[in-house]
Parts: C-alpha cells; structure tokens; sequence
C-alpha cells in the first residue's frame, strides 16, 4: 500500500466538467469535455482565461450531441494539445494550440482512430479515448474500459504525424473494480519510464452516457515492461478526469487532479492535490 493524501486546493469559477489538466509556472491549463475552449488559470491572481480552440465563441457547456468531448491535455514545448475521445463521429478531432501566439490548429483523427479500432477489434461502443501523453518519441492513446469489454487499453502510436504517417501497437490492462463495479483509465503522466494514471467507475456500461459515480483509483505502470506496478483506491465519491505533477523528489510526488462531477449546473471545478509517498521507487 502506498501512502498518499488527497485534500482540495483551488476552487476555479467558469469551468464547467473539467476533463484535463496541466501545470506549469504557477499556472494551470484546462480542457472541459463539454466545451470548445482552452481555460488558463493563474494561480498567483485568481484569474481565468478562455481560448476558442475553432475560432468560434467560447462554449462552456456545448451540447452533447454536437460537443468535442475533449478528455485530454498535454504539452510538448510550446504547443498544447487537446483530443476528442472518439466516441461519437464529431469527437474525432484534436486541436494543437501555440502558447505564446494563442493559435490553434485543428487535428483530424478519423483515420487514426479508425484504424485503432480496426485494429484491436474495438466496437464504436467500446472506444473511448481518455488520456494522450508521450512518452519518449512515442505517443500513448489510453482508451477507457466503460464499454462492454471493458477495453483497458494503452496505443502506443509511433511517426511522423497522427494523421497520415504513424504505426501503432497496443497493450491491454485489467484494473481492479471499485465498490464492487469495473474501473476504466480516466488520465495519466508520465515521468521517466514510468506512467501514473487515474480510474474511475461509473455504473454504466457505456461510452457516451454518464452512469452513477463510484469512485476512483491512482496507479502506475512500468512503461518499459507495460505491467501494473500497484493501484490504490483514493476516493468513494470523486470522477477524477485529469492529474499532472505539481512537484517532486525521489521519495514523493504531488500530483494535481481535476474532476468531472458530472453536474451540468455546476460552474465550478474543485482542484486537489494528491501527495503520493513512494518510498524511493521512482522508476
């Protein structure tokens, strides 16, 4: 068992179902899976920023029908990066955005992730990509078992670009259930050869509905051998969707979390902190 703290630590109006989280300089950057927009908080002022990732007005609460559903974060350089999660047609899309110009780019991901179900025999049903990270040259696609096969996966998609010049391969991961219901990969980071995720369980088998919250877990996975190195249950009542690293030494870690309350009336998202003891096994 490992040791860890979770405790609340910013309250941010303006957000609605944070999905994604990064951290860097004092600031934190966000995806909502229910909106078109970058949100960029600054710590040290209490304020928000909001980019239009489409050129169009910022949208904090797009229909469900129409919206993105942008699960995830990330940052290589200067470009920030944000992913549909494949669900529907529409979700089939990411966005890279220049930090310092505020320009974004649209990223059309129908091949990529047609060709990822193609590939590991995934239904529409069972596809839903949660997590984009990196890892070395790679990119790491982490699709969330909430469909009827629980699908667990980690896509390991390796070339040029995501569009038209890229292989891939695949690994899959059985997670432990939480009160009694199965648990499916909801975000992760990566430091050295090491990824640190989140799960979450939802009593509904399904990759577009929200089902009742159950709970949530924290892990990790050695990257060079892809094998689950421990899970810990870290909360009965909280949808963690997005963790990224506030600091760190050989023999602790303090992670940010973001959540999705899945309450669509509620304007507000709670940031938390989640110190991790791991007793020098960084890996």
């Amino acid at each position: 068992m490992k040791k860890y703290l979770l405790t609340s630590w910013l309250k941010i109006t303006g957000i609605v179902a944070a999905s994604g989280i990064g951290y860097e300089n004092n600031q934190l950057q966000l995806v909502s899976d229910n909106s078109n927009a970058l949100y960029h908080y600054f710590i040290t002022n209490d304020s928000l920023a909001k980019y239009s990732f489409d050129d169009n007005p910022v949208n904090d609460q797009m229909k469900k029908k129409t919206k993105y559903d942008l699960e995830s974060f990330t940052k290589i350089d200067n470009t920030w990066y944000a992913f549909g999660s494949g669900s529907t047609e529409n979700r089939n899309i990411g966005f890279m955005f220049n930090k310092f110009s505020k320009y974004s780019t649209k990223i059309d991901l129908t091949d990529l992730y047609s060709e990822m179900k193609s590939f590991s025999d995934l239904g529409d049903d069972d596809f839903n990509i949660e997590t984009v990270t990196t890892y070395k040259e790679d990119w790491l696609f982490i699709n969330r078992g909430n469909g009827a096969k629980n699908a667990n996966y980690i896509f390991v998609v390796q070339g040029k670009n995501l569009t038209d010049e890229y292989n891939m391969y695949y690994f899959e991961f059985d997670l432990p259930k939480i009160n009694d219901v199965a648990s499916g990969f909801s975000d992760g980071t990566v430091i050295n050869n090491t990824l640190y995720f989140i799960a979450t369980a939802e009593d509904e088998q399904s990759t577009y509905n929200d089902g009742a919250i159950k709970g949530s877990l924290f892990g990790a996975i050695d990257l060079k051998k892809m094998k689950i190195l421990f899970t810990e249950k870290i909360s009965d009542t909280n949808k963690f969707e997005g963790i990224t690293i506030l600091e760190q030494n050989k023999k602790n870690i303090v992670f940010v979390l973001c959540e999705d309350n899945d309450d669509a009336l509620n304007k507000e998202t709670v940031i938390y902190k989640l110190a991790v003891d791991l007793k020098g096994k960084i890996k």
